[in-house]
């Protein structure tokens, strides 16, 4: 078959001997799905072991760089032969197989429970994709109870808007957003900056904290257009009583433009790298 046929075409498997009828119907799906399914049972064996890992990369104070405000959970999966798995092969095969939902509540729950775990007393940014959770209250259930299991204030922990940028149905986003909130967690928006659909949520779910996309910041101090964007940028977040990040912050030049811009937070390589167990920054010199 060729690829468009595979695309296209709708398939169920069956036990042995069993014919296809009107109750297999329902249960058919895009037979390019049942294909990736048939190679990721790594992923599904990864999930089900609980075998995700987070490392974790500080979030510091624009004027106290040594100092933690933050962190922010970074996935990462690994192998029964230790082999390290980045977010970017398990994002992608997660879609192919239609396992993200699955993926990302694994993840919601472990990085709740792995930051604990670290004993970590700060803020823990989260990620999380709102296209995978179709009823808040029904899929956002266990991420509640394992707040609630480990008894830490649930506003420790603050979840962040991923994709934003492929997000269609806004009033559904919303319900997730205000479902988090009534359950005591904060909420943050990623990757302002990246296009009118991220800017327009701002006003839209008026989120704890927003981050800046790194495309945005990087070589911000060299480039006046950028200091333009950005700057009506934390002027919006500010009328709007947001808290601002600049993520990428890679050149101490980037990091002493922003001290000026009314930023409040940065995150970046200069103060450290992901890693587990969680870094302290360091003041870059």
């Amino acid at each position: 078959m060729s690829e468009a046929e595979v695309e296209g075409c709708r398939a169920v498997f069956l036990p042995r001997g069993e014919d296809f009828g009107i109750a297999q119907l329902m249960q058919t799906q895009p037979l390019s799905t049942l294909l990736s399914r048939l190679s990721s049972d790594w992923l599904m064996d990864m999930i089900d072991d609980e075998r995700l890992s987070f490392h974790y990369q500080p979030i510091v104070h624009i004027d106290r760089p040594a100092e933690p405000f933050a962190y922010e959970a970074l996935m990462r999966g690994q192998m029964p032969d230790g082999t390290v798995v980045y977010p970017g092969k398990l994002l992608a095969q997660a879609k192919a197989s239609e396992l993200t939902f699955h993926l990302d509540r694994a993840a919601r729950i472990n990085a709740i429970r792995q930051a604990v775990g670290h004993g970590l007393s700060t803020p823990v940014f989260i990620n999380f994709n709102p296209t995978t959770i179709y009823e808040p209250s029904f899929c956002l259930q266990t991420t509640v109870k394992e707040a609630e299991k480990v008894g830490v204030d649930p506003g420790q922990f603050v979840f962040e808007v991923v994709e934003s940028e492929h997000v269609g149905d806004v009033p559904h986003l919303l319900r997730i957003i205000n479902y988090y909130r009534e359950q005591g967690f904060r909420v943050a928006l990623d990757d302002l900056g990246a296009g009118y659909a991220s800017l327009n949520l701002l006003a839209q779910l008026k989120p704890d904290f927003v981050k800046f996309d790194r495309e945005l910041v990087s070589g911000v101090h060299a480039d006046s257009f950028k200091q333009k964007v950005l700057g009506k940028l934390v002027e919006m977040a500010r009328d709007l009583e947001i808290q601002t990040i600049a993520e990428g912050v890679e050149h101490i030049a980037e990091w002493q433009w922003l001290q000026g811009s009314g930023v409040n937070y940065v995150q970046g390589y200069l103060f450290a790298k992901p890693a587990n167990p969680p870094p302290m920054p360091v003041h870059p010199r």
